[in-house]
């Protein structure tokens, strides 16, 4: 007996300690935020973060000044969201439903386009889109026209110089990858892309949510894990050559999809999301910094 209330002790003042250290980390972030909150420029909300659903991928297409956004929720159908880029405001929503017709249920992350297609990859899959028809269509659904497997996870993509890339977030044990290798695989565009023979085949360090490219060929990251830590923006030299880290910049915690624009990055916080209603501080706004 003697023993147990020792144990039961000795448990509760661990419990005490982890539970203190996580609310002085939580007072650290936010802190953190409070002090850098003058770098960083609120554009537009972040949508699909509702329901438990979780904000993911971010694209621009010029062609239509509007942002894209995906976001996912495992027991409800994926979305699609298109918002007005000079004002903000979500101009539609629409389901992501298969070719096949079935609702897409899948972790969407990635999205590009080319001002032609859009692409999402999901779970090992991407599946490609009609631009033209997500922008002037009236349902409420917009349905893939390809759906193609990929020969690694697919977590991000972007597209840029007719080239579309596609990556991997790797941690193990949690998310695995074959080799303990993440690897981010470049596709040069054609009618018919062939993802088992990528032109460009580059490893990636762990932890890479998001992607962006320069007019110059720098090649940026977003690097994000829980909300108990603050997120990596990494930016390398043109890694299709003999690149180098140029430099590492502090986010807050769950940086995810990014856009590159007129010198400016556009990055979104997936810990929006009330699934997260633990996270703190919640960036519900998509928000842009000067590279």
């Amino acid at each position: 007996m003697k023993y147990l209330k020792k144990t039961l002790k000795a448990i509760i003042i661990i419990i005490g300690i982890v539970l203190t250290l996580i609310i002085l980390d939580y007072i650290r972030l936010n802190i953190s935020y409070i002090i850098k909150k003058q770098n960083y420029i609120e554009v537009a909300n972040i949508y699909g973060n509702k329901y438990k659903y979780a904000p993911q991928g971010l694209t621009y297409s010029e062609k239509y000044n509007v942002i894209l956004q995906t976001s996912y929720n495992k027991n409800n159908v994926s979305m699609l969201y298109i918002i007005n880029f000079d004002t903000g405001k979500l101009i539609k929503e629409l389901k992501l439903i298969e070719i096949d017709d079935k609702d897409n249920k899948n972790h969407v992350g990635g999205i590009a386009t080319n001002e032609e297609k859009v692409w999402i990859t999901n779970d090992y899959e991407i599946n490609e889109y009609n631009l033209e028809e997500i922008i002037t269509t009236n349902n409420n659904y917009i349905k893939s026209i390809k759906n193609t497997k990929l020969p690694n996870r697919g977590d991000f993509c972007t597209y840029n110089n007719n080239t579309l890339w596609i990556g991997d977030f790797y941690l193990k044990p949690f998310y695995n990858v074959p080799n303990d290798t993440p690897l981010l695989l470049g596709y040069e565009i054609s009618e018919n892309i062939d993802y088992n023979k990528p032109k460009y085949t580059i490893k990636l360090p762990k932890m890479v949510q998001g992607m962006a490219i320069t007019p110059e060929n720098n090649f940026i990251f977003t690097r994000s894990y829980t909300n108990l830590i603050n997120s990596d923006l990494v930016i390398y030299s043109d890694m299709t050559k003999e690149y180098k880290k140029i430099k590492s910049i502090k986010l807050p915690p769950m940086a995810e999809g990014i856009f590159y624009k007129d010198n400016e990055l556009y990055i979104l916080f997936e810990n929006s999301s009330d699934k997260y209603f633990f996270a703190y501080p919640k960036i519900k706004k998509i928000i842009k910094i000067s590279v």
